[in-house]
């Protein structure tokens, strides 16, 4: 079945062919979404009719590109990175892609820029890809910021196969914090709908309400 559906998207491997080939070159390839996690993203942002998003978690840009594929012409995307090198190679990808009327990168600590976007509420949609220790944190945000009807996605979900129990340390935090991102995503006050898609290392899904 693997197998069928990546013959199924084996175009979509050459979009934004620049950024994935300098996500191998400097060795993080693997931290970003696949190219069939990308459609999915690009999926529920055409579903979700979304014009202003928000992405905590940039990397090299990759899904946001995704995301943007699925945006109307005169939307924006702010996507947030703290690491100055990754900021800027976000950056050069999206200009290289002519995507900068649509994509804004941020530069800092998540926690700053999403104080200076809750000034631009409600958002229509919001993608969590960072540490799962502030996940439950970002999906408050979420929370407290999207329109009703708005959706939040979040990637890595899954922990690679640790949300059944942890070995202790850092492990063992990440699945406690995951456990709390899911007991805030299924709390019925704050999303209508919440659902797991098995899709990489796990997409969970969420409605406002």
């Amino acid at each position: 079945a693997a197998a069928y559906f990546a013959a199924l998207t084996a175009a979509d491997e050459g979009y934004a062919a620049h950024v994935t080939a300098a996500m191998e070159k400097d060795g993080v390839r693997g931290l970003s979404v696949s190219a069939m996690e990308g459609r999915v993203l690009e999926t529920f942002a055409r579903l979700s009719c979304a014009r202003k998003a928000v992405e905590i978690g940039t990397l090299y840009g990759y899904s946001a590109h995704w995301l943007a594929r699925g945006l109307p012409d005169g939307s924006r995307l702010y996507t947030l990175e703290k690491d100055p090198a990754c900021v800027n190679a976000a950056k050069d990808g999206v200009e290289a892609s002519s995507l900068s009327r649509k994509i804004t990168v941020m530069e800092g600590p998540a926690a700053d820029s999403l104080k200076t976007l809750a000034k631009l509420a409600p958002f229509d949609l919001c993608f969590i890809d960072a540490a799962p220790d502030d996940a439950p944190a970002y999906l408050r945000w979420a929370a407290a910021n999207l329109r009703p009807g708005g959706v939040v996605l979040a990637g890595g979900v899954f922990l690679a196969g640790a949300q059944g129990g942890g070995d202790g340390g850092a492990a063992e935090g990440a699945t406690r914090a995951m456990r709390e991102f899911f007991h805030i995503l299924f709390d019925g006050d704050r999303f209508v709908s919440a659902s797991v898609l098995p899709a990489g290392e796990g997409l969970a899904a969420g409605i406002r309400a």
